[in-house]
């Protein structure tokens, strides 16, 4: 979808939505999962993210994962304006490497989860046409290009192409769940399911994701990912990043072998 349509669709979207929207929404890797009570468990079908879902993504993305995620609640970014240039750029990458995948409750086939991958290709073996996909020095906010560089800056010891002795790797940049959905162990799933799709039909022999919050990398240590490095983000910036204490006080470069 063009940009300007995804601004005027999502405006007039989110400036109708109810008072209480921090109550019923928020970002699955930032937050501890809900406790749902469920008459019966819903049924929720896994399938690879297409065109078609691209509007619903971007919802879900914007109103959790950017609302809730601590780096950007930290840096107070300005919803719903200044995530939408970095979430059209990452879902239509993510569709064009045909790896990402969706949640979909089938009851109201509506889309309640999202894992957003893309292929990373080693810069210095690739071509032009696989130039680095989050080139920090693209984006109008600041405040993204800062948070960018905190994530380049966790890679600083370590170069996972070599670790893993590949060229192509998958990249697992964003999860979010629908806050009514929590406890379904829906993060997991799809961080599964992504891997075998990258291992299977991708021929892919690795996968990382840089997690920013505790629950992300409880999640991923849980499919068999392994801590590579970490920073801690008061010794990265002990003023912006002052408030950033606790149980999400680090951002982890998690990767394994496929």
């Amino acid at each position: 979808m063009h940009s300007s349509l995804f601004r005027k669709n999502f405006h007039e979207r989110y400036f109708s939505l109810p008072s209480n929207l921090e109550q019923i929404t928020s970002s699955c890797p930032s937050t501890p999962p809900m406790s749902a009570t469920w008459l019966e468990p819903p049924q929720i079908d896994l399938c690879l993210m297409k065109d078609d879902h691209r509007q619903e993504v971007f919802d879900l993305v914007v109103d959790t994962f950017f609302r809730d995620e601590p780096l950007n609640k930290c840096l107070a970014f300005e919803i719903p304006d200044e995530p939408i240039e970095f979430t059209e750029l990452i879902v239509s990458h993510a569709l064009q490497d045909q790896c990402s995948f969706v949640a979909i409750d089938s009851q109201t086939q509506k889309t309640i989860g999202v894992i957003l991958n893309i292929v990373k290709h080693n810069i210095s073996l690739a071509s032009n046409d696989h130039e680095d996909k989050l080139d920090t020095s693209d984006f109008q906010s600041e405040k993204l290009r800062y948070i960018l560089n905190v994530l380049k800056h966790v890679h600083r010891n370590i170069d996972l192409f070599d670790e893993l002795k590949t060229d192509r790797l998958l990249h697992t940049v964003i999860v979010a769940i629908d806050a009514h959905y929590r406890g379904l162990k829906l993060t997991e799933k799809l961080i599964r399911t992504s891997i075998m799709r990258a291992k299977h039909d991708l021929n892919l022999k690795g996968a990382f994701s840089e997690a920013t919050s505790l629950y992300s990398s409880k999640a991923f240590v849980k499919q068999g990912y392994s801590i590579y490095d970490e920073i801690i983000y008061t010794k990265y910036d002990d003023i912006r990043l002052a408030s950033l204490a606790g149980e999400h006080d680090r951002c982890q470069l998690l990767a394994k072998a496929l």
